[in-house]
């Protein structure tokens, strides 16, 4: 019995100590659309080029349509295919959190699985039918400018910026709604309200933006 009692606690150890070289891993899974990809090389990389370099570039190779990361550093991060491969793709800007994130390369990617990820699914859903509706406009708007039709120019215009000033908005109330880390500065970066100005006498104003 003692050595039975002995035997289980050992193994309980071993467990608890795995548990704890996990605390604080990004677990990245992901998933590719066809079976073309395998053998072939895909990254996860800083996305801020300032601190690429220090960073390094991590890779894997794809098995199955397959691919997995892992990683303890907290930061925003791009999920990009070999280049050579790259075409038909999208690439896939990810939070590197704690916790177990789930992601699929495809001619349009998704990602979520942890808090920050889920948010920044929701925003990149977000940006990408603004990018559509906002570049519909900007065209509807260039054609009635160059036909001569300034009236309707004007009313397409008006409409262009107030569907982009919602979109400015709402990535602001999402940046402003995260917890302090990564996510939260990337998207506060994306439009700020404000920005500092130097004056003459050496002080610095924070002076607001639309």
């Amino acid at each position: 019995m003692r050595k039975q009692c002995l035997f289980y606690l050992t193994l309980l150890t071993v467990v608890l100590v795995g548990c704890g070289e996990k605390e604080g891993v990004c677990h990245i899974q992901g998933t590719l659309p066809n079976e073309k990809y395998n053998g072939k090389y895909i990254y996860l990389i800083a996305e801020d080029r300032t601190i690429r370099d220090s960073v390094g570039i991590d890779s894997v190779m794809v098995e199955n349509q397959r691919f997995e990361f892992e990683t303890t550093k907290h930061m925003m991060c791009i999920i990009r295919m070999d280049w050579h491969y790259r075409f038909g793709l999208q690439d896939l800007l990810i939070v590197a959190e704690p916790g177990e994130v789930q992601v699929t390369i495809d001619s349009v990617s998704s990602g979520g699985g942890t808090p920050n990820n889920d948010v920044l699914q929701q925003w990149k859903q977000l940006t990408e039918v603004h990018g559509k509706q906002y570049g519909q406009l900007i065209s509807l708007y260039q054609d009635a400018h160059f036909s001569g039709d300034s009236v309707r120019a004007k009313t397409v215009k008006a409409h262009a910026d107030s569907v982009h000033t919602a979109y400015k908005e709402r990535t602001r109330q999402m940046a402003a709604g995260l917890p302090d880390g990564p996510l939260k500065d990337f998207l506060g970066s994306r439009y700020p309200t404000s920005y500092q100005r130097r004056l003459p006498d050496g002080t610095v104003e924070e002076v607001p933006i639309d």
